[in-house]
């Protein structure tokens, strides 16, 4: 059995835009394993959340394959792409996507619930993680009454709450200060060892990417060590 979370293996993307056929991807591979973070820089455009978007199943290569825990996505029905990733992914995006309506706990609560867990025991798992990040004094209060940085570590404990083989987080500070942002990483990567989940992190922020276990530079399409100036 590999020991590898989440594979990639010659992946490729490319879409027609008129008469031109544009390649965002190309020959691309990616291994991560469990308990192990990686993050990803390259410039704007360079196809950093397409690449994200193909690892969670949001979207398809155009060759290649993704597997997780050794299932090829591309065999999956949409069903079954949906549990696997319900169960076993975690997603953290610029903005945190927390249902307005809803206090911290009910949106942390929520991929626990569409899992069928019962509702008493998703409020637990789902207070036990809002504790884990900072958040008990505040698990009653909406999005709207939360601050930026509150309300993204909300989003972590969202993701996190399933203790899922892989956590993807697609510029998960880009709308903090510094202060926020350190805070935020920090917590990530403190959670990310604890639940020994595999973690993949497109930030355009070089400081905070050196403290991942491995940082690549998306250029070309591909994936290549990244060498800090």
């Amino acid at each position: 059995m590999s020991n590898w979370v989440l594979q990639c293996q010659n992946v490729g993307k490319s879409y027609v835009d008129g008469q031109l056929n544009v390649t965002v991807l190309a020959n691309l591979n990616l291994q991560v394993a469990a308990g192990r973070s990686v993050s990803i820089v390259g410039a704007s455009g360079s196809g950093k959340s397409t690449l994200l978007h193909i690892l969670g199943g949001l979207d398809t290569p155009s060759e290649g394959r993704v597997t997780l825990l050794e299932q090829d996505l591309a065999g999956l029905s949409q069903t079954a792409l949906g549990q696997l990733r319900n169960r076993h992914l975690g997603f953290v995006y610029q903005f945190h996507h927390l249902l307005p309506e809803f206090s911290a706990l009910e949106n942390v609560m929520m991929p626990l619930l569409i899992g069928k867990m019962p509702k008493a025991e998703a409020e637990a798992t789902a207070a036990e993680m809002l504790d884990k990040v900072g958040l008990k004094p505040r698990m009653q209060h909406r999005p709207g009454e939360l601050s930026g940085g509150e309300r993204q570590r909300a989003a972590i404990a969202r993701a996190l709450v399933n203790r899922p083989a892989c956590l993807l987080a697609d510029e998960p500070t880009g709308n903090l200060d510094r202060k926020n942002a350190q805070n935020v990483f920090d917590m990530m990567l403190d959670l990310q060892h604890e639940l020994n989940t595999a973690l993949v992190v497109v930030t355009h922020d070089d400081e905070l990417a050196a403290r991942f276990d491995e940082v690549l530079l998306m250029q070309d399409g591909g994936l290549m060590p990244f060498q800090a100036a």
